[in-house]
Formats: C-alpha cells, structure tokens, sequence
C-alpha cells in the first residue's frame, strides 16, 4: 500500500483537481439510459428521449384495421378484455380472416 504521510486521503495535498470518473448526461426519459442529447419523442411531445428510444414513424407500415374490432377494442379496460376481444373478432370477422391469411401466405 502507497504511504500518504502525513495526509489522510491520496488527494489531499494535491494541485491538480481529479477528473470524476463519470460521464454527465442526461438520462432518457422513456428508457433511463444516459444521452448526451435528447429531443420531444414522436408519440409524446413532452417526453424527451434519446437516440436509444428514437421511433422514426415512416419506417413502421400503416397497417389498416377493421372499424368493428376498433370500436370494440374502445371499449375494453384491461389487457385481458383486448386480448379476449380480438380472439372473438378474428373468429367473426370475415375481412380479418382473410387479411390473416394473406399475411400467412406472404410469410
């Protein structure tokens, strides 16, 4: 071990003032990460996020959906009512049914 002297802590008695060993940033409001710059997020302008949670909306489809299945997912509360919701729609709905199987068959 390094022999202080007469001083208690190794800085003490020093000129020079350290560096901090950790970066200032700020940290991303949606994931937490730090960012040295953040900007309004797309889906809500007063959440500021970093390049980490960026969305760049013209890069996800526009992807249609049936009225019917929008109106009864309104009205749900919880996840397990969407969820219930959509398995009921699918079963009913002929529109949905053959937009699921195009789907099947282009992948």
């Amino acid at each position: 071990m390094e022999h202080f002297g007469e001083f208690i802590d190794y800085d003490e008695g020093r000129d020079e003032p350290r560096q901090p060993f950790f970066a200032e940033a700020l940290p991303c409001e949606s994931c937490g990460a730090p960012c040295e710059e953040r900007k309004p997020a797309t889906w809500d302008p007063e959440l500021l996020v970093g390049p980490c949670c960026e969305l760049d909306l013209s890069q996800i489809p526009d992807l249609p959906n049936c009225e019917s299945l929008n109106r009864q997912v309104a009205r749900c509360r919880s996840i397990q009512e969407v969820s219930l919701a959509m398995h009921l729609h699918l079963a009913e709905c002929p529109v949905c049914q053959s937009r699921r199987q195009e789907t099947r068959i282009a992948a």
